[in-house]
């Protein structure tokens, strides 16, 4: 059983265009609307891999129906807590290969409504292998609330992190099992660019010595890189034309944490496959499965190695 928790989740909208006129109007040529936030992304790769999961979705009753039904239509497994507050709608642009897009910030808890969620949350961390949080925090929360949430069930489960800057930093502190930053998100964490592959490899090293146990760090099309605090593995990403990038590196984790039993090239590589599925697909995250795993793809990475010095595009 894997949990995951989306404290802000969110009505998605996807809009395909033929090209985007800033200050103009713009004739969609193609329309989605999709239950998410991450951990709900998490959890539709899950499904679609037939791993046990269940998605913890602080949602008002207002303008829920809306989530509930893509959510039904997709057959998530939804444990609904109920808030006061509203949901968020999010916007995705689709133009030229490019993915523009518009979050909204998500609405407030009471602080009865904090300890309730996380109460859930601790109560499903028991009976699951992995405990996913992922995405912003509800306005106003302190990120002490995540760094607490991380401490108080890593003895429970393994609690995997996927959110960013001062929140990513509170619950690297907590010692999660493993983070997935993608490059701007550990250039914020570690406080220093990341230019090349080299680069990469020891903000790796820095956000294990920062209390990460795993790191599993996106890089875009230039792949993925994943530390143990022992061994680093590198993922090459495949070449191909992205269609929408959206729910691109949920998607990785996703196929990372569902085969992790597996060992990790065998993980990394479900991951990459999964990412690129995401990538080929017009709405949020894969919707029809990768053909080929491809362990191809996976090497070792010795950090002595001349051809780490190779540029990185930044995301």
């Amino acid at each position: 059983m894997i949990t995951t928790l989306t404290p802000s989740p969110s009505i998605d909208f996807d809009y395909v265009l033929a090209s985007l006129k800033l200050g103009g109007v713009n004739r969609a040529a193609g329309f989605g609307l999709h239950a998410g936030g991450k951990g709900v992304n998490v959890s539709r790769i899950l499904t679609l891999m037939k791993v046990n999961n269940i998605a913890l979705v602080p949602m008002a009753k207002e303008n829920g129906d809306f989530f509930l039904n893509a959510a039904e239509s997709e057959k998530l497994r939804l444990d609904i807590l109920p808030i006061g507050s509203p949901l968020r709608f999010n916007v995705s642009l689709v133009h030229e290969g490019l993915t523009t897009k518009v979050n909204a910030e998500s609405s407030s808890w009471t602080p009865a409504e904090a300890k309730k969620i996380a109460g859930r949350f601790k109560v499903r961390a028991r009976r699951s292998e992995f405990g996913v949080i992922g995405g912003s925090l509800p306005a106003g929360l302190d990120p002490a609330w995540l760094a607490k949430l991380v401490s108080d069930n890593v003895n429970r489960t393994k609690v995997v992190v996927d959110c960013s800057g001062d929140v990513l930093r509170a619950a690297v502190a907590a010692k999660p099992f493993l983070i997935k930053p993608n490059q701007e998100e550990a250039e914020t964490l570690v406080g220093s660019a990341i230019s090349t592959m080299a680069d990469a490899v020891s903000a790796c090293f820095e956000m294990v010595a920062m209390g990460a146990q795993n790191v599993l760090l996106s890089l875009g099309e230039k792949g993925s890189l994943f530390y143990n605090g022992e061994t680093i593995f590198r993922a090459r990403a495949e070449k191909i034309v992205a269609t929408n990038t959206v729910g691109a590196g949920d998607s990785l984790l996703a196929g990372f944490i569902g085969t992790y039993k597996s060992g990790p090239v065998k993980a990394l590589a479900t991951g990459v496959a999964w990412s690129a599925a995401a990538i080929k697909s017009r709405g949020t995250g894969a919707t029809i499965a990768p053909s080929i795993i491809s362990t191809e793809l996976i090497s070792h990475i010795n950090p002595k190695e001349a051809s780490l010095e190779e540029e990185l595009l930044h995301n």
